[in-house]
């Protein structure tokens, strides 16, 4: 799955740190990615391996927290870049770290123009505990979007989990009202040929529940990520109520796991929800600006518990 692409605030509340809110979603792999590994794989019990997902991702993330900055021997990596990081905290489940970009800024000394390095960074709050299995990264000046360091955590992820039969997708939580935003202008409209509701396999209760009962067996059964489609019969549109609790929880567990919706709305081409109302939540600047005051490290701890306590699954 792609991660999602996040669009900019237009107004930024200078007091305040906004993170971008992101659902990791793991899955089992079935089959070796290489001939090389084969004989390796069928040694690997894949579903112990789901069972422990968050125990192994744990120490996957100590194992990264063990390193200290700038000497680091694990680091995030993309494409054929390095990204070097630096943890906070590393406590119950919750880890906050610093991941950096890797930049060169323009520097003109007498006339002579040079490039520096520079290594601005942002921070991303990891909830692993037990059913949790979410993200926030802080959107700043760092990246150009919240959706390079997904992809970053994303490639680093899927490399470490690999030799346990996992990989991961993360996708960027958003908000409900704009599929019935998207909906309504073109039901009412021209009419809509079908509608895709995309669901991650299940392995978070919560939003696996959403999906149902049958969603949830096929998954399993087939190995599989079941899609359910709504084509209009008879060429005719499809309709679709906010009083059906099966769509409503359709729409929910898709925009809970960062799947975006397709609407194909009559004579247009394809409309993906989640692109333009992404969940952003906000902590004080200060308290990041805290991270490493090891004097007030309980004060930081309990703020982002309070923080990440008040994500919620879903949202309006």
């Amino acid at each position: 799955m792609g991660i999602i692409p996040c669009q900019n605030l237009n107004t930024v509340n200078m007091s305040k740190a906004n993170f971008h809110i992101f659902t990791y979603m793991f899955r089992p792999v079935n089959e070796s990615p290489s001939d090389l590994f084969a004989d390796e794989f069928k040694t690997v019990d894949v579903k112990d391996s789901i069972n422990r997902k968050q125990e192994i991702l744990a120490n996957i993330l100590d194992d990264f927290a063990s390193q200290s900055s700038g000497e680091n021997t694990q680091h995030f990596t993309y494409g054929n870049d390095d990204f070097y990081h630096k943890v906070y905290i590393q406590r119950g489940g919750i880890y906050v770290m610093r991941i950096a970009n890797n930049k060169q800024t323009k520097m003109e000394r007498n006339f002579d123009v040079t490039y520096e390095e520079d290594n601005p960074s942002c921070v991303v709050i990891i909830d692993n505990r037990n059913d949790r299995q979410i993200i926030a990264i802080e959107s700043n000046k760092a990246f150009n979007n919240v959706g390079k360091v997904a992809a970053i955590i994303q490639t680093t992820w899927r490399l470490c989990l690999i030799k346990h039969r996992l990989t991961v997708d993360i996708g960027a939580k958003y908000h409900v009202a704009e599929f019935w935003n998207i909906n309504k202008v073109y039901a009412e409209s021209q009419g809509i040929d079908y509608v895709v509701f995309p669901f991650a396999y299940p392995n978070l209760p919560a939003v696996s529940d959403l999906m149902g009962n049958l969603m949830k067996e096929v998954a399993k059964n087939t190995n599989s990520e079941p899609t359910l489609k709504l084509k209009g019969q008879n060429n005719e549109s499809v309709r679709l109520s906010e009083n059906d609790l099966m769509i409503v929880n359709a729409i929910k567990a898709c925009a809970a796991s960062g799947r975006p919706i397709l609407i194909k709305p009559r004579n247009m081409t394809v409309k993906k929800v989640g692109m333009k109302n992404p969940v952003i939540e906000s902590l004080p600047k200060s308290l990041l600006e805290e991270l490493g005051d090891k004097k007030k490290i309980e004060r930081r701890y309990m703020n982002i518990v309070k923080f990440l306590n008040n994500i919620k699954l879903w949202y309006d």
